[in-house]
């Protein structure tokens, strides 16, 4: 008895993992490098598209959390199955959307940088 369905979360590891490790190197030359260019920019945009893809099958698959999770948290918070399951819904969702909101302004703040540096080669 798993609290999420082995399937589903054994399928999306490795995708989750590759994105990490992708985060990772993308965030080292980020560092070492602070100058943007387009093909950075792009590599970010791309990058936090796949996690935006990622989080939303995440979201989409009803498989990732169980139903006797409502059951055992109604009886924790004294609640009825369906109240639970509502919150635990809403809960994630919320998590999902505040997810890609800051993919997206990431990914804005990446081209807003790359913008500035060629503003300052410009005036170079």
């Amino acid at each position: 008895m798993s609290l999420f369905g082995n399937v589903s979360l054994m399928v999306l590891f490795p995708s989750a993992l590759l994105l990490l490790t992708l985060e990772i190197v993308l965030g080292s030359y980020k560092a070492l490098y602070p100058k943007w260019t387009t093909k950075l920019a792009i590599s970010n945009l791309v990058l936090n598209i796949l996690w935006m893809l990622l989080i939303v099958i995440l979201l989409l698959n009803p498989n990732v959390i169980q139903p006797y999770l409502a059951e055992s948290l109604a009886k924790v918070f004294q609640k009825s199955p369906e109240d639970i399951t509502t919150q635990v819904s809403l809960l994630i969702m919320g998590v999902g959307l505040a997810s890609i909101a800051t993919t997206i302004i990431d990914s804005f703040i990446g081209f807003k940088n790359l913008r500035t540096e060629k503003i300052k080669q410009f005036f170079k």
